[in-house]
């Protein structure tokens, strides 16, 4: 019985565990990297995660960006855009913002925001300030599907009764 108890107990502590991801830092970009605003098509509108998932693969919803630098420890969920028809509305905002004012996925609409487009270039002394930071996020454990977990401790438990009561 306590070898039962023990299996059950390390079962239990397995399924407890909760998945976590570490990010790792996987590349950089600038705001202006995109295609020019004027362009024909016109730029994607993209946050500053799908901007990421389109340069180094994946889904958005895997990466988590920052302004500020590729350590780890200064991630700050937010990316630069910049504002069709806006420069002084260029600057940080949330790493999922997004404004697509015509709802065609385009860069062509007043006020729409792309973390990745040619527009309003930058004309300051000080060093280029608009770099977005990409960090993936690294699954470290896979997180068990309920119903077999389910099923498993159902079976441990039926075993654990069986041996009971044959003594």
């Amino acid at each position: 019985m306590k070898s039962i108890r023990h299996l059950l107990a390390t079962v239990l502590l397995g399924i407890s565990a909760v998945a976590s991801a570490a990010p790792i830092f996987v590349g950089q970009w600038d705001l202006y990297s995109g295609a020019y605003w004027m362009a024909n098509p016109a730029p994607s509108v993209l946050s500053g995660q799908e901007a990421a998932a389109l340069l180094f693969g994946g889904s958005a919803s895997d990466y988590l960006i920052s302004t500020i630098g590729p350590n780890v420890a200064d991630i700050n969920g937010k990316a630069w855009y910049d504002i069709y028809g806006y420069s002084s509305l260029r600057g940080e905002y949330a790493q999922d913002y997004k404004i697509d004012q015509n709802g065609n996925g385009f860069y062509d609409g007043w006020s729409d925001s792309s973390a990745m487009v040619k527009d309003h270039p930058y004309t300051g002394n000080d060093p280029y300030p608009f770099v977005n930071y990409a960090f993936r996020l690294q699954k470290d454990n896979a997180v068990p599907e309920p119903l077999s977990v389910g099923l498993l401790g159902v079976g441990l438990l039926g075993l654990a009764l069986v041996r009971r009561r044959k003594r």
